[in-house]
């Protein structure tokens, strides 16, 4: 039987219960892998070119870098820097390194124009680990909500510092003992609770941070332990990341607070991590739902991030995790609209029907009264 057709030919869009038309996969979600390689190998030599104008001597290039011996001391990873101008700067007395490895990501929603703020760096290192305290303190009005997305030793390696208090037995942390600085910032960090939770498959710690004065912040700190190195979550673990960034969301009570984010390197799972709350967000707001085909926002996305920290969504394994999760995402909220119109349609439908069922009972009531009355009669 041949498919029905409208006026001009075409098979008519698939319908909700509703009737309303479903939304037609995009198509940026609807490439072959072949050409998301080719699209991440475009960004490759697009970031090599900006590297490689930034390491040019006395370069005036927005991409340009700050010098070797300030920068490679503090960094744990020689060949991930920050550009200089797109950079956190600590503050600290005169005479001394503001430097810390981080950099500021801001973010825009197509739709609500709503603006995401993060801050992505490198996992603490020992004898500086102090210094992502002192840039909480200053940077986030509280709460302040860091994600962690490596564990501190995988394969043998330490990936990160213990840079904070780790259980209950020892719930103290002095984080300005070793400082350098000298100045008026001396705090402590607090374990006020701990708890696994197996949505995030994640430990939620909430500590305090108060210095000398009196002055506290509630900090929320994540650990999210199903992501291996250079790899992508796989299985539950693609759930329970997507309810760790909602999390992490929530948890962030104060908008122009930036969440802090960070791996290792702080590029890779951070990049990712920071990419995928933003898709998230412009999925729920329909910012994927008219899009010109020839439109592609990952790329556009992944190239944001990168003009603002280079390295971003660092392996291309990450980049197609990125499509395959956002697909999924659009296919269950796709579902989710079929399953809910359903609900909808059949409370509608057990509405009428025991409507249908009153109406009946007092057609019964009041044939029942007109009988009693003849027989009185």
């Amino acid at each position: 039987m041949p498919e029905p057709s409208t006026e001009n030919g075409e098979s008519p869009q698939p319908t909700t219960a509703s009737g309303t038309a479903e939304k037609k996969l995009p198509a940026f979600l609807n490439q072959s892998r072949s050409d998301i390689q080719a699209k991440f190998i475009d960004l490759e030599w697009q970031q090599r070119t900006r590297i490689a104008e930034g390491k040019q001597p006395n370069s005036t290039s927005q991409w340009v870098f700050l010098p070797s011996d300030t920068t490679l001391p503090r960094n744990r990873y020689a060949n991930v820097e920050v550009f200089a101008n797109n950079r956190v700067k600590l503050k600290v007395p005169e005479g001394h390194s503001d430097y810390i490895n981080a950099s500021p990501i801001k973010l825009k929603t197509t739709k609500s124009n709503t603006q995401k703020n993060f801050i992505a760096t490198q996992g603490p290192k020992e004898g500086i680990h102090g210094h992502i305290w002192r840039m909480v303190w200053q940077e986030c009005p509280g709460p302040a909500v860091i994600v962690m997305l490596t564990q501190t030793h995988e394969a043998g390696r330490e990936k990160c510092f213990q840079y904070f208090p780790l259980n209950m037995e020892n719930p103290t942390m002095d984080i300005t003992e070793d400082d350098e600085f000298n100045d008026d910032f001396k705090a402590s960090l607090t374990l006020k609770g701990i708890t696994e939770d197996e949505a995030t498959q994640s430990t939620i710690r909430e500590m305090e941070l108060k210095t000398e004065s009196g002055e506290s912040k509630t900090i929320w700190h994540l650990l999210f332990t199903g992501w291996p190195d250079f790899s992508i979550p796989e299985d539950d673990s693609r759930d329970a990341l997507v309810r760790l960034i909602q999390l992490s969301a929530e948890k962030n009570a104060n908008a122009d607070s930036p969440r802090i984010v960070h791996c290792s390197a702080g590029v890779g799972r951070s990049g990712t991590f920071i990419a995928l709350d933003w898709l998230i967000s412009e999925l729920e707001e329909g910012g994927f739902d008219d899009l010109d085909d020839e439109n592609d926002p990952i790329v556009d996305l992944v190239d944001a991030l990168r003009q603002q920290r280079m390295m971003m969504v660092q392996s291309e394994a990450q980049f197609h995790f990125l499509y395959d999760l956002t697909r999924q995402l659009w296919n269950d909220r796709q579902e989710g609209r079929k399953l809910g119109e359903l609900k909808i349609q059949n409370q509608r439908d057990a509405i009428d029907l025991s409507r249908a069922e009153l109406e009946k009972e007092m057609q019964i009531n009041v044939a029942q009264s007109v009988f009693r009355k003849q027989t009185d009669l």
